[in-house]
């Protein structure tokens, strides 16, 4: 059976990411830039966190699907196919909303249990 999930990163959807960003660096993780304002990945060793604004969030999902995010730590679930993912879900589980992101990726937010996860597939170049 091929391999479905190839990484999960935890993830924080924040109004301002600017002063969780100094506080992790002030700890000594190294910063990731993207070519995306409003994102940002922060690496200590083997260890990862990305950090979201909700500005940029809200260009790809409604702000009803983004609202529920805001200050949580989620898991960022990097699949190798979003169908198989969703495929493999409980039936209890939801999504919420799925969405072409403008970082090329095909992603959908999914609640399950009372907690949120997004599923992450990315599309070819």
């Amino acid at each position: 059976m091929e391999e479905l999930v190839r990484k999960v990163t935890p993830m924080m959807v924040l109004p301002d990411i600017l002063p969780v960003q100094r506080q992790y660096e002030a700890l000594g993780f190294e910063l990731i830039t993207t070519e995306h304002p409003g994102c940002v990945g922060l690496r200590a060793g083997k260890t990862a966190l990305m950090l979201f604004s909700v500005e940029l969030m809200q260009k790809d999902f409604k702000k009803s699907t983004v609202a529920p995010l805001i200050g949580a730590t989620v898991p960022y679930i990097n699949v190798t196919s979003l169908h198989q993912a969703k495929l493999r879900l409980e039936s209890s589980a939801m999504v919420v909303e799925e969405a072409f992101t403008e970082g090329g990726t095909r992603e959908a937010v999914v609640v399950q249990h009372g907690q949120f996860m997004i599923l992450a597939e990315r599309l070819p170049d």
